[in-house]
């Protein structure tokens, strides 16, 4: 048999691979802990005045105790007990560069238009890049270098928040190798320790990176948890609300430019174009600050990484 129509022989006629028509995520971690209920919201800052935003705290409400007097004394002045608190914004940018050749040629939504899109999911990892780097920065801290994070760690971090009289919410906030750690420990543990894993129902409501609850602690995991010792250990957390807070910034519109505001974000996405080189650039901008409140609210979990 001869000239027989085959597929190996269609050289020509057809692609060595064909795209497929969706495109696909790289693996990377997407957990945005932005806007959970522990972290302190401050909004906008734009026309304040200043990049620095100074968060006051005052001893109200219980703070300082009355005590007994005397019918026939007269009582004197307390001190009322203040302290501040300062959030630095600071820009925060990414940037892509892309050929026209590369864009007109695009089959599967590689494009100008679907980079300036992905800037908000940069945008909002920074975010919660920039809270873990400053979590593992508390005073107090528990856990041992060098070892796996154990049930013992975890409920030592709650003991900590426990005696300093921090309330809820409380998160808890581990590298993913601390996470699996803790579940191996939780494997050898009797009584009524009891984790509850995330539900479907628990995610739309928390969101992702959410993994479950334990003694009423809510724990999310995520990569971005930063080493600790020279990249032996992984600073995980426990924090409670007033423990750390985020202040934002979002530049004002200028007549003209090529701004790009995604809705309800305060992500600035510009295109810039080289017409020599035929380049379109994305540039994100993102203006935020990230600083701890008060230390006493938060305590470092640093195990084996």
């Amino acid at each position: 048999m001869a000239n027989e129509v085959l597929y190996s022989g269609l050289g020509d006629v057809r692609a060595a691979e064909v795209l497929d028509q969706r495109i696909h995520l790289l693996l990377a971690d997407r957990q945005s802990l932005r806007n959970h209920p522990a972290i302190m919201q401050f909004g906008d800052q734009s026309g304040s005045g200043s990049t620095v935003l100074s968060v006051p705290f005052a001893g109200f409400d219980g703070y300082d105790l009355m005590a007994a007097v005397a019918e026939n004394a007269s009582t004197s002045n307390t001190a009322l007990t203040d302290a501040s608190a300062t959030i630095t914004i600071a820009r925060q940018a990414l940037q892509y560069q892309m050929s026209d050749l590369a864009n007109l040629t695009d089959s599967v939504g590689v494009s100008v238009e679907r980079i300036a899109q992905s800037m908000v999911g940069s945008a909002e990892m920074r975010a919660t890049e920039m809270i873990l780097n400053v979590t593992d920065d508390f005073s107090s801290s528990v856990g041992t270098s060098g070892a796996d994070m154990t049930v013992d760690d975890f409920f030592d971090a709650q003991f900590t928040l426990t005696l300093a009289n921090v309330t809820g919410p409380i998160v808890s906030v581990l590298h993913t190798r601390q996470l699996t750690d803790l579940q191996n420990s939780l494997r050898a543990e009797g009584g009524a320790i009891q984790f509850i894993s995330a539900t479907q129902d628990m995610l739309s409501v928390k969101g992702v990176g959410f993994v479950g609850s334990l003694n009423g602690v809510d724990i999310y995991a995520s990569s971005k948890v930063p080493t600790a010792n020279a990249g032996a250990d992984r600073a995980g957390a426990m924090f409670g609300l007033g423990a750390v807070g985020i202040a934002e910034g979002s530049p004002r519109p200028i007549q003209g430019a090529g701004f790009v505001f995604p809705a309800g974000r305060r992500i600035m996405v510009e295109f810039e174009r080289d017409a020599g080189y035929a380049y379109t650039k994305v540039v994100g901008n993102y203006y935020a600050g990230v600083a701890i409140l008060q230390d006493a609210l938060g305590v470092s979990i640093i195990t084996d990484a």
